[in-house]
């Protein structure tokens, strides 16, 4: 493995340790375990923050692909069938993004500022469009899954504005559901 590799597996361990609690996670704590020196840190990577988003994308990268679509049985109706996939699978990355503060934050800031197309943000619109199987046209659900999970984001990332102003405590797993299910009933309204 090279110091590159090394670097970044330590400080992925630093962080899942520090179960995501990243002011623990420092420069120095990885030059130490990693033993490398605090400038080879620099020299591969252009910050700390840069060196933590990349262990973060890596980590939530690995954590999205273990998702498992609900084995159940969904309505007959296909759009309400794929509303209910859509629903369960988009309450479980609500659900991570709030298990996961710390390393959520960093990985969707890090996506919005990056704007990669290799990134955990398109992974999941990618995932997500797996759970709509009816006849929709292919462009409106791409807006569709496109919307959604940029309203996850913002509502994850402005949690306090949605408590003011919906009243939706997104801390409480039964209000992320509920706002969950309110945002794709109204996508699908206008679908």
């Amino acid at each position: 493995m090279n110091q590159r590799e090394k670097i970044i597996e330590v400080t992925t361990e630093l962080i899942i340790e520090s179960q995501g609690d990243l002011s623990q996670v420092t420069a120095r704590k990885i030059a130490n375990r990693a033993e490398v020196g605090l400038g080879l840190i620099h020299y591969h990577f252009e910050s700390k923050d840069q060196l933590i988003t990349e262990c973060v994308q890596r980590i939530i990268n690995k954590e999205i692909r273990t998702f498992v679509p609900q084995d159940t049985e969904y309505s007959d109706n296909p759009i309400e069938a794929d509303k209910q996939r859509l629903a369960y699978w988009a309450k479980q990355v609500f659900n991570f993004f709030y298990a996961n503060k710390s390393i959520s934050r960093v990985s969707i800031l890090g996506d919005l500022q990056n704007n990669l197309t290799n990134s955990n943000s398109e992974d999941t619109q990618r995932g997500f469009l797996r759970a709509l199987t009816s006849d929709i046209d292919d462009e409106k659900k791409k807006f569709m899954i496109f919307s959604l999970v940029s309203i996850m984001q913002a509502a994850f990332l402005q949690d306090n504005t949605v408590k003011n102003r919906l009243g939706l405590d997104l801390a409480k797993q039964r209000d992320r559901e509920l706002f969950i299910d309110s945002v794709i009933e109204e996508l699908f309204h206008f679908s």
